[in-house]
């Protein structure tokens, strides 16, 4: 028998960002408590809806332990972060969901490579080095061009080279800080695709359905599902996404996000939380990405995560160059839903926000949801 953690008990989260602030919100509407680790920064996004907000830093001994002690169970909305704080809840018997195995898999690209070919997806070819020689071989092995990234705690497009010729080595070596990175082939793909998934603790598992994702300078930019692509890939996609959640034995959310090639499917990377390319399933689901994770961590039964046809674009801090955004004119469509996050300071390329909108097909909810961003400055 699942014992579920019932409303009134306290959902910690590691991070203080927009995915912990839409998990609190979730958790609050379910009737749950809330409290944030936010590693050192104060009113965040997530820790100004929060209880109660722990602001010391992920390694600091007595504000973990404090985070801890206050928490029923520990999820997380980011993977980058001291893994200390799932040592000291597994001492203190608090369950962490995902996983710290989950969590640092995902932060070693190298590791994440591995895993994923060992449950049976398809990577791009690449390979591993902690020095110069080596990344000098691995590049002529692999041929260019290709991408080198840091091994450990990259993001939206940090960390990480393009070569197109090896007569750049040196100097991308020298840009990546000189430290272990993975290289990979550059792959030719028609879209990037991702599937938001769920598993809980009976190991049912449930997913959003494909997503199709633009990006703008290595940013998330807009969302559309379904994704346009055919049954076949659909099926594929939403087949690899559910078994790599159980070949890691996944106990809350997972994105999953794969290119969609001329050699077939490649998983790209995962990341074990929430994810941006899932923000429309708020208002396309029944069950939201952030509901199945309160779901699937507190042991309750996963609810129905198939999309109405939907869209998203991304609200970045450029939009306020101009001052603040013309927020009326974007909700004069009444389809369009606002997300603000709450963050102090709109600087560029900083995701301050985004905007959803479900439509009679996912073509048309993009269009509109375009619509409605332009109008927020009139450029």
């Amino acid at each position: 028998m699942i014992e579920a953690l019932a409303p009134g008990s306290t959902i910690g989260i590691v991070g203080g960002g927009q995915l912990g602030r839409m998990l609190a919100q979730s958790a609050r509407q379910h009737g749950y408590r809330v409290v944030v680790l936010t590693g050192g920064e104060r009113d965040t996004p997530a820790g100004v809806i929060a209880d109660h907000e722990y602001c010391g830093a992920f390694d600091d001994a007595d504000t973990v332990a404090a985070f801890v002690n206050d928490a029923d169970v520990v999820t997380w909305e980011f993977e980058n972060v001291d893994l200390a704080v799932a040592q000291c809840a597994q001492a203190a018997g608090v369950p962490v969901r995902p996983s710290a195995a989950v969590v640092a898999t995902a932060q070693d690209r190298a590791v994440e490579k591995a895993a994923l070919e060992s449950a049976g997806a398809t990577v791009a070819p690449w390979r591993e080095a902690s020095g110069l020689d080596e990344f000098t071989a691995a590049i002529h092995e692999l041929g260019t061009p290709v991408i080198a990234k840091t091994a450990r705690f990259g993001y939206d497009g940090k960390g990480q080279v393009r070569i197109d010729d090896p007569s750049q080595i040196e100097a991308a070596w020298e840009a990546l800080g000189e430290v272990r990175v993975v290289i990979e082939t550059v792959v030719h793909f028609d879209r990037e695709l991702s599937v938001v998934v769920a598993r809980g603790l009976d190991g049912v598992v449930v997913d959003h359905g494909v997503m199709e994702n633009g990006h703008q300078n290595h940013i998330l930019d807009t969302t559309r599902v379904p994704a346009a692509v055919g049954e076949p890939t659909g099926q594929e996609a939403r087949r690899l996404a559910r078994l790599i959640a159980e070949r890691l034995d996944l106990v809350g959310v997972l994105c999953v996000e794969l290119f969609d090639s001329a050699e077939g499917l490649l998983v790209n990377e995962i990341a074990p939380r929430p994810h941006n390319s899932g923000h429309c399933t708020i208002e396309a689901a029944a069950a939201s990405q952030f509901d199945q994770q309160l779901r699937s961590i507190c042991g309750l039964p996963l609810g129905d995560g198939s999309c109405r046809p939907a869209a998203m674009a991304q609200l970045l801090g450029d939009l306020w160059s101009g001052g603040e955004p013309d927020w009326s004119a974007a909700l004069a469509n009444p389809r369009i839903s606002l997300h603000l996050y709450g963050k102090h300071d709109a600087k560029a390329g900083r995701k301050m926000g985004h905007l959803t909108c479900v439509g009679s097909d996912a073509a048309d909810a993009l269009q509109q949801v375009l619509e409605a961003r332009q109008a927020l400055t009139g450029r």
